[in-house]
């Protein structure tokens, strides 16, 4: 692409490129005005005059001009920024006439009648509130305002409201004939057409416009920022929070912007040259990575703007309901920090410059947006600088972006604003996010994650394989990742007089298979950016990870080798043996963990699985080798006991052609019977100690048996269980333990129910003097529950945590497919999601009262593990 650049004898700069793609032309025409032209008093007048100029001209009255360009078959805006405004439209080449002829008259006769200015004051005002309907509206004026003391970039580029309602036509008039002028605007044409005709016509039409006067300059400039700055924006009318940071950066005449482009492009890909700030962060980007996959924000983006001054590279995320602001804000500062303490890898570097290239590619499609961004960058820059940006771009290397990020990244640069929903007590968020983050972030505990749409049949695909495995598929387009979760009848209920054999097996399905040793594995699943855990459970073994959906024919075959062709070489499960031996040796110094493993063997009967201490026992583990843990695996890892699920940017119709692709040959084996588990008898009053030497707070648990997952009990039960130790504080447990008698640090009552009854307890943490206590408070707060039940406060504040929960759980690609695997184990339907909150809605009062009797309060089965206790004699008494 080589333009034609000249300049017309009264200073109009005129660009012109050919293109003859297709018999259309644009004709884009640039004023260098904008906010950047600006005072106080006057802020939002460079777009106003932009508005006014299709107010029509005496050659061109109002109305006339719109339909004239629409009856040539063409279209037209305009836009002001921070340093110009535009104006500019296409239409058919052979009309190209017709708006040059308008723009020269537009340029110095255009009519600001009194009655339209006022008309106008109203248009902009409500076009003003409008945008305050955003949250991020707010946020990005303040963050502006925060980020430039004295520039005129501060201001919005609509203006203040108050300014709106102030400015006078005369305001505007003068404006308008101070800035619209040849002398200040850059006009630039491309599509099929002549340069030499059209040069001639550009002559006729503006060559007589006189120059004007010279241009104000803006003599502002910018103080160095000597210390991080925050602002928090709090109002109503929003549902989550929004962090915006801003970083100073030279402007994009400066050598540097190139690499600045690549550093903003490794944050959050470059979307192109485009410059459009819109949209999320490319998938690949370390922000979404950082942030997105890590299930904080919802949106992560980063933006560098050009400007002829210097400006700002803001960076901007939409939190995930409940999560800490501070998580956020640390998790961009580690990438932030990291690029500028490390060299991007070359792999990392090449891929953001492939995408640059790619944006080239695109922006000779359509005259359109390639007048657009010949004439941005000519009015920040230099009137090439757009046909030099892509060689300049590839000459960035791994040092300059280094470089460029510890310059721009320093915290003294830094500019913070938070966004927080008002609701009545924003005290210590608003605290948490102007105080720079300390804490490393934790994933969030369920129930603090954001919302997600519910689905249903319509939803998901559900489909059985001939070999019997059963696939749930859920398309969710756009998202560019697959979460998979599949559940294997095989956990630690079928280890029979050998516990911990079901967990050897998951810890070693990795380790290596037919096709591949274990590094070959981790080699090729880090490389594809994936993950894959094989999670040991009592009842089922879990296996769950993520891919990118262009990955997941690779990622479905690797999942497939782990499931169907281990090998369990012999120095791996070796390896292996020593890990588990070693965690098991750490599990017995643990009072939480030998508490419950006391608890499992005096509340269950002997043999049965729930039972079974869950690290396994240390003789089991020591006489295991590999042929046994073949064994396990071909007698359970099999089809017709797998349920796969996918949730992701994949259509069920591939998903299910990947799958049978990957895993529809595996054999379906022998058919195994489970062993039946008889419901356990309630069990008798066992009370017991275990003493570990060293601990200075004893672990208490205290309770019985709940029910199967299938109970029609189960929702009373789980929400009684919710009201008694985990509302609120813990629930009524936790404040009377905890709150207000002071005893103990954690305190709550868990009931545990899948396709066997597991155990229903209240657990609590405290000192060995007061455990006594602990279990006297907890048994009357659950006897007091049984006999009064629960308020209707608490019940109304359960049902609403519960079925808030579920759109919580949904709200990952993950969380959706666990779901969908609970689902389908259980036979619940594939409308449950859809019928739980009516299920809980319904479940009264009484009904919670009734199924709390469950719980038992005189013969109960109590554990304590840690110091001696005093006065154990007392609690220990009925055993």
């Amino acid at each position: 692409m080589t333009p034609l650049v000249t300049e017309l004898g009264n200073g109009l700069r005129v660009l012109l490129l050919e293109s003859r793609s297709a018999p259309v032309v644009t004709f884009w025409l640039w004023y260098g005005v904008g906010s950047r032209n600006e005072a106080p008093g006057r802020t939002g007048i460079s777009h106003w005059v932009e508005h006014m100029l299709f107010k029509g001209t005496p050659a061109h009255p109002k109305g006339v001009l719109t339909r004239a360009i629409e009856r040539l078959g063409g279209r037209w805006n305009a836009f002001t920024s921070w340093d110009f405004t535009a104006y500019h439209e296409i239409l058919p080449a052979e009309h190209l006439p017709v708006v040059i002829t308008l723009e020269a008259d537009r340029m110095r006769n255009a009519l600001f009648e009194p009655e339209e200015v006022e008309s106008e004051r109203t248009v902009i005002i409500a076009e003003r509130e409008g945008a305050e309907n955003f949250p991020t509206s707010h946020l990005s004026e303040e963050v502006s305002a925060l980020a430039f003391k004295v520039h005129p970039y501060r201001y919005p580029v609509i203006g203040w409201k108050s300014d709106l309602r102030r400015i006078t036509r005369d305001d505007l008039q003068r404006h308008y004939q101070t800035y619209y002028h040849p002398r200040n605007a850059l006009a630039v044409v491309v599509g099929a057409f002549e340069p030499s005709a059209v040069l001639e016509q550009m002559e006729r039409a503006f060559g007589a416009v006189d120059p004007g006067p010279e241009i104000p300059p803006v003599q502002v400039e910018e103080p160095p920022q000597e210390g991080e700055r925050r602002v928090v924006v709090q109002r109503p009318g929003g549902a989550t929070a929004y962090l915006q940071m801003a970083f100073r950066v030279p402007p994009a005449a400066h050598p540097d912007f190139p690499a600045l482009l690549i550093l903003d492009g490794v944050l959050s890909g470059l979307g192109g040259a485009r410059q459009t700030n819109g949209g999320g962060a490319a998938r690949s980007s370390r922000l979404y990575r950082a942030l997105v996959d890590r299930g904080l924000a919802a949106e992560v983006t980063s933006s560098l703007y050009p400007t002829r001054d210097p400006g700002l590279l803001r960076i901007g995320a939409t939190a995930r309901t409940g999560v800490p602001p501070a998580s956020i804000e640390e998790a961009v500062l580690e990438q932030l920090d990291l690029l500028a303490r490390e060299q991007v890898p070359p792999d990392e570097l090449a891929r953001v410059k492939r995408q640059a290239g790619a944006q080239f590619v695109y922006a000779r499609d359509g005259v359109h947006g390639l007048g657009y961004l010949i004439g941005f960058y000519a009015m920040v820059d230099r009137p090439d600088a757009f046909f030099t940006l892509q060689d300049r771009l590839e000459r960035v290397t791994a040092a300059d972006v280094q470089r460029v990020a510890a310059a721009t990244f320093s915290p003294r640069q830094r500019t913070v604003g938070w966004y927080l929903p008002e609701e009545g007590a924003q005290g210590v968020a608003a605290v948490a996010a102007l105080v720079p983050p300390l804490a490393h972030y934790r994933p969030p505990a369920q129930g603090t994650t954001a919302e997600s749409a519910v689905v249903g049949p319509a939803q998901i695909t559900r489909t059985v394989l001939p070999n019997g495995l059963r696939l749930l598929t859920v398309d969710r387009p756009g998202s560019g990742m697959v979460a998979l979760h599949a559940l294997v009848g095989a956990g630690s209920r079928f280890d029979g007089d050998r516990p911990g054999l079901a967990r050897a097996v998951a810890a070693a399905l990795q380790r290596g298979s037919r096709a591949r040793t274990g590094r070959e594995l981790a080699e090729v699943l880090d490389g594809l950016g994936a993950t894959l855990a094989v999670l040991p459970g009592a009842e089922v073994a879990g296996v769950a990870g993520r891919a990118l959906s262009e990955d997941l024919p690779t990622y479905l075959r690797l999942v497939a080798e782990v499931l169907t062709s281990p090998v369990f070489p012999a120095e791996e499960v070796e390896k292996v043996r020593g890990e588990l031996l070693t965690a098991l040796r750490v599990s017995a110094t643990d009072t939480r963990y030998m508490a419950e493993r006391l608890f499992r063997r005096l509340a269950f009967p002997p043999g049965h699985p729930h039972a079974q201490p869950p690290a396994g026992e240390a003789e089991v583990l020591q006489s295991l080798d590999a042929a046994s843990l073949a064994a396990f695996h071909a007698r359970y890892f099999q089809p017709q006991r797998t349920i796969l699920v996918l949730v992701g940017d994949v259509r069920p119709d591939r998903a299910v052609a990947e799958v049978e692709r990957a895993l529809g040959d595996w054999p379906r084996g022998t058919t195994v019977d489970d062993p039946a588990v008889p419901p356990p008898p309630p069990p008798p009053p066992r009370r017991e100690t275990v003493v570990l030497p060293g601990k200075a707070q004893a672990d208490v648990v205290l309770g019985g048996i709940a029910v199967e997952r299938r109970d029609p009990a189960y929702y009373a039960l789980a929400l009684a269980t919710h009201i008694l130790g985990g509302q609120g504080m813990m629930g009524r447990v936790g404040e009377r333990v905890r709150e207000a008698m002071g005893l103990a640090y954690y305190a709550f009552v868990e009931a545990r129910a899948g396709l066997l009854a597991g155990p229903w307890w209240a657990r609590a943490g405290v000192h060995p003097d007061n455990v006594p206590r602990t279990v006297d408070a907890i048994l009357e707060e659950v006897g007091r529950f049984q006999r009064e039940g629960p308020t209707a406060a608490e019940v109304s504040d359960a049902r609403d945590y519960f079925t808030g929960s579920l759109a919580v759980r949904l709200e990952t690609h993950g969380g959706l497919a666990a779901a969908l695997a609970e689902m389908e184990l259980y036979d619940l339907g594939l409308d449950y999601l859809l019928r739980y909150p009516q299920i809980i809605r319904a479940v009264s009062a009484a009904e919670i009262q009734e199924a709390a009797q469950r719980f038992p309060t005189e013969h109960y089965v109590l554990a304590v593990a840690g110091p001696p206790v005093v006065g154990a004699e007392a609690i220990l008494g009925a055993g």
